[in-house]
């Protein structure tokens, strides 16, 4: 088998398309998603970061954004990754015991100036088998942009166990939704199997603020936000905390 990191086929409704993050995308181009990783072969137990590259169409008018979701599907399940987000994450979820996982949901792509954006996913497995690692670009609404795949072959271990507590790999963000604000929790590896959320005002933790979305009211007009994760495994807990984002 080749190396993962050597070529990774990117999967759009138009066909199969090969673009490096380097690439500067035409005004309208179709939007495209690569997955790479040092290695076609991973361990239980061990944290490997897979890359998530890719480019979106330039809308100088509408204000566009686009998000990552990426998941771990058994090969033994699907032998291809579904074709929208929404059915990667079901069926992700729905095989579990055989160790498919969702890695990373609704991670914002930071695009530069020409529309790239390049980003870490981290995946702990914790379960040996061959798996699909399926990425998706997304609206976070209803519409998968571009699709991309990547099999991975698990070895070694007894079963699911992480090795230590979580660590953050990228630090959560603040997310302005219409009159919401939503606390991103970045990536983590070491296979966490729960988080928390918690809010800040001003450096301050704002009372009885401990949902994954905060309501924007007028008192947080001109206020820096924070959100701070926790994440949570069977070796232990980890806090990071988000960058302020000022409310206007």
């Amino acid at each position: 088998m080749k190396s993962a990191g050597a070529r990774i086929s990117t999967l759009t409704a138009a066909g199969i398309l090969g673009l490096g993050v380097g690439a500067t995308p035409a005004l309208g181009q179709t939007p495209t998603l690569n997955l790479s990783a040092p290695s076609s072969t991973a361990a239980v137990g061990q944290t490997i970061i897979i890359q998530a590259s890719g480019s979106n169409e330039q809308e100088p008018i509408v204000d566009f954004s686009s998000y990552l979701t990426v998941v771990a599907i058994p090969t033994s399940v699907l032998s291809a990754c579904p074709a929208d987000y929404s059915s990667g994450k079901q069926v992700a979820l729905s095989s579990g015991a055989q160790g498919g996982e969702v890695l990373d949901e609704f991670h914002s792509e930071e695009e530069d100036a020409a529309g790239n954006f390049s980003m870490p996913v981290a995946y702990t497995p914790g379960t040996p088998g061959r798996f699909l690692i399926c990425g998706y670009s997304d609206d976070a609404a209803t519409t998968t942009l571009a699709r991309a795949s990547l099999a991975l072959n698990v070895e070694g271990g007894s079963g699911p166990g992480p090795a230590a507590e979580p660590v953050s790999v990228t630090r959560p963000r603040v997310r302005r939704s219409g009159k919401k604000l939503v606390c991103q929790r970045g990536s983590w590896s070491n296979n966490p199997s729960r988080y928390s959320y918690r809010w800040f005002v001003n450096g301050n933790r704002k009372r009885g603020a401990s949902g994954r979305k905060l309501g924007v009211t007028r008192k947080l007009r001109g206020r820096k936000v924070q959100c701070r994760v926790t994440a949570y495994n069977a070796a232990g807990a980890t806090t990071a905390l988000s960058r302020p984002l000022r409310i206007r």
